[in-house]
């Protein structure tokens, strides 16, 4: 018996031993710090913000335990990570226990607006709305204005979620009129304040005209809104702030129809979310912009932009976006007769279509006001319209034909050209083979040509000294530096060997090179055995590739098939 009381005695003093070494006092000052990690979960990381919030769940402060467990839901509901029934029952068991008092009045601030941001992330519209409201009246009791001006405006995103457009807007810019009031008690805050403001009024005016296209004033309202912002240079706005702004721009200009004006501020949005590297709204923004060409019946700057769009989209949920970029390709495809894309578009949207629960379609044909079953009736109509292939059929016959037309034509040129190719390398072998001079077409050829007047005498002295001194063959000689030799400009120095000699300055510099190099290697063995590569250094190029590409074009083959050919004529 003495020795079980003893085994209990040990197991209880284990017990206290562990609870006192993870249980452990924290005073305001580490709480305090502890909270602050949460507010810096995006740069340190949700982990580490997870393992200070799990420091405050181990405290005896009942304020800052419910912090604790409010911020942890809403990073664990913001990840995706699953949360347990218990300590979802802990957040409503200890915010009870709260006392209401001045000192806990911005925690009580804190906890409602991170459950109401959870509710939304959940879609618990209403839920979310009754938590916003209870920060709203703890932030008017704690006097604060920054927290006051922060929760109006989510209460008006709230609002607009749940489609009460007039108590959005008239909250949004409740909120604005706030904001004026205390820009000195706002400081630096003022600006970005404002603006958040500004475009969350300008974003309802445009839901207002979205769901009423007869007021145009509301467009009217949502663009002076957006133009505001632009020209308010205080903001400050980065690329992705300042590409909403655009993009907002752009959506109002397609709901008015004006799709040419709506793809020039989408292009400027997209460019800034490419900067910023913002995912959703380059999905959203490449899939606006390709409706607004696809509208213009700029078909292939819309399949371009729809593409893109397909890019982006890596999760499996089926969205309106994506549906609707299957159901655009299908038809531009089937405009430009690529029957095989068309079909796959068009069932790739049948299938996911079937996918979709009868309250997705719904929500789909709802939110859009669009009506998806009349949409495959007609995509069925086209199905049919493709599966008749008579016509796809003539077109690829006549396309064949082409082909072996133009194919006939290649052969047929190319071979002439092989034939003058052949042609001009024998009378160039030739030419070696009596020893005669190759440079016919420089300056210093056996025919003088006829001078105009002293200036171009000037020039044409100086061309003849260039001949001579092999100035041609340096690395260094070009356009400019042998004007600059002559004494004359680029300009005129071009129309002289253009006038004189038919070519450009570039064609008569390759000239000289080439018929230089092939002296050289008629008359020396030992350059022959030289590659390519140093062959073209002697010819002035820097490279083998320029070099071949160059002699092949003037002489017909490459240097190591003259160097072959050479070899055996002489």
């Amino acid at each position: 018996m003495s020795k079980q009381v003893s085994l209990l005695f040990l197991v209880i003093f284990t017990c206290i031993v562990s609870y006192s070494q993870t249980k452990k006092e924290y005073n305001k000052s580490d709480l305090e710090n502890f909270k602050k990690k949460f507010y810096l979960n995006r740069e340190i990381g949700v982990d580490s913000s997870l393992y200070y919030m799990d420091r405050l769940l181990q405290s005896d402060d009942v304020a800052y335990k419910t912090f604790g467990y409010a911020a942890t839901e809403y990073l664990k509901v913001r990840e995706k990570q699953p949360i347990n029934i218990p300590f979802k029952d802990s957040i409503n068991k200890y915010l009870p226990k709260m006392a209401k008092t001045n000192k806990n009045f911005p925690l009580l601030f804190d906890i409602h607006i991170l459950l109401g941001n959870s509710d939304k992330r959940k879609k618990l519209i209403k839920s979310a709305l009754q938590n916003y409201i209870a920060a709203e009246n703890y932030a008017f009791l704690a006097e604060d204005i920054e927290r006051t001006i922060k929760i109006k405006g989510n209460i008006a995103l709230i609002y607009q979620d749940m489609g009460e457009l007039d108590k959005a807007l008239n909250k949004a810019k409740e909120t604005l009129e706030l904001i004026e009031i205390n820009k000195e008690a706002l400081s630096n805050k003022y600006y970005s304040s404002k603006y958040k403001r500004m475009f969350n009024v300008a974003a309802i005016y445009a839901t207002l005209y979205k769901n009423d296209k007869e007021r145009q004033q509301y467009a009217d309202s949502s663009l002076h809104y957006y133009n505001s912002i632009l020209k308010t240079k205080e903001f400050n706005l980065n690329n992705y702030y300042t590409g909403k702004v655009y993009y907002g721009k752009g959506t109002i200009y397609t709901l008015k129809e004006e799709y040419s004006k709506a793809s020039s501020f989408l292009e400027k949005s997209l460019e800034l979310f490419e900067k910023s590297k913002s995912q959703s709204y380059l999905y959203k923004g490449y899939y606006n912009n390709a409706y607004n060409y696809y509208m213009s019946n700029k078909l292939n700057k819309a399949k371009e932009n729809f593409l893109k769009v397909l890019k982006i989209k890596k999760d499996t949920i089926l969205d309106y976006n994506y549906l609707h970029t299957h159901y655009y390709l299908s038809k531009i495809h089937s405009k430009q007769n690529k029957i095989d894309s068309a079909k796959y578009h068009l069932n790739t949207f049948i299938i996911d279509y079937d996918k979709l629960t009868s309250r997705k379609k719904q929500q789909i044909n709802g939110a859009y006001k669009i009506d998806l079953d009349k949409k495959i009736k007609e995509l069925k109509e086209l199905k049919e319209y493709i599966a008749n292939k008579s016509s796809y059929y003539r077109t690829i016959f006549i396309i064949l034909i082409l082909i072996l037309l133009i194919i006939s034509f290649l052969v047929v040129k190319n071979s002439k050209e092989k034939r003058k190719a052949n042609e001009k390398l024998d009378e160039l072998l030739a030419k070696i083979s009596k020893k005669e001079d190759l440079n016919e077409k420089s300056f210093s050829s056996p025919n003088p040509v006829k001078i105009k007047d002293e200036q171009h005498q000037q020039i044409i002295n100086g061309l003849l000294k260039i001949e001579e001194k092999k100035y041609f063959l340096k690395e260094e000689f070009n356009l400019y530096n042998a004007a600059k030799k002559i004494g004359t400009n680029t300009t005129y120095l071009s129309k002289i060997i253009k006038d004189y000699k038919k070519m450009s300055f570039n064609d008569y510099t390759n000239e000289l090179r080439i018929n230089y190099i092939i002296g050289v290697l008629s008359n020396d063995k030992k350059v022959r055995s030289y590659t390519t590569q140093a062959i073209g250094e002697i010819a002035g190029y820097k490279n083998s590739k320029s070099f071949t590409r160059i002699f092949k074009k003037h002489i017909g083959i490459t240097p190591y098939q003259f160097i072959e050919k050479i070899n055996k004529e002489l």
